[in-house]
């Protein structure tokens, strides 16, 4: 485990789960549609594809035996191995997965506190490390709950969103937006 050739398991255990073991979706699905460090292909297509045919080979194959050419026990590994192999490509591209830029990481602290995974103290006290010790410094995922698509959106769209379900009031959403040092739309500020 760890060498240089093949995947560190450990690794991407680390940065596919939370601290409490929860998978941390936003990063699976980054990395399943090649929007994590690198720029792939999007899999969800093959994995579809895979999950369906794993599903339905073993019957079409039991229904149709001269047609699909293989045993219903065949058809439904053949689809079993390539889910395999695309969990692989996934882990591959999570154990790639690398930060290197202050504003990637600050970016994602931004999301996650919109998104209110992360108190003011915590948020401000990750980004102060970040700029001081470098992007590398800070894994921002890690800590808090909420809504786990906060990196793939805006902070500021995430906020209005939470705004809209009566989630934050007036107050709550004023202050959040002038932490992220967004204006205040004029129709908040009028109903105030």
């Amino acid at each position: 485990m760890g060498d240089d050739d093949g995947i560190d398991w450990q690794r991407v255990g680390r940065v596919a789960t939370e601290p409490d073991g929860a998978a941390h979706w936003g990063r699976i699905r980054s990395a399943v549609r090649g929007r994590g460090s690198r720029e792939d292909t999007d899999l969800m297509p093959l994995f579809l594809l895979a999950v369906a045919w794993t599903a339905l080979g073993p019957v079409l194959a039991a229904v149709f035996p001269g047609h699909v050419g293989l045993a219903p026990w065949q058809a439904g590994g053949l689809g079993v191995v390539v889910l395999l192999g695309l969990a692989a490509a996934v882990a591959d591209r999570l154990d790639e997965y690398d930060v290197t830029d202050d504003d990637v990481v600050i970016e994602e602290l931004r999301a996650r506190y919109a998104a209110g995974a992360l108190s003011l103290d915590e948020f401000e006290r990750r980004v102060e490390r970040v700029v001081a010790e470098g992007p590398e410094a800070v894994d921002p995922s890690i800590g808090g709950d909420g809504d786990e698509d906060a990196p793939d959106r805006a902070p500021v769209e995430i906020l209005r969103e939470r705004y809209a379900r009566g989630e934050i009031d007036d107050a709550e959403y004023r202050r959040r937006l002038d932490v992220l040092g967004e204006d205040v739309p004029d129709r908040v500020s009028e109903s105030a």
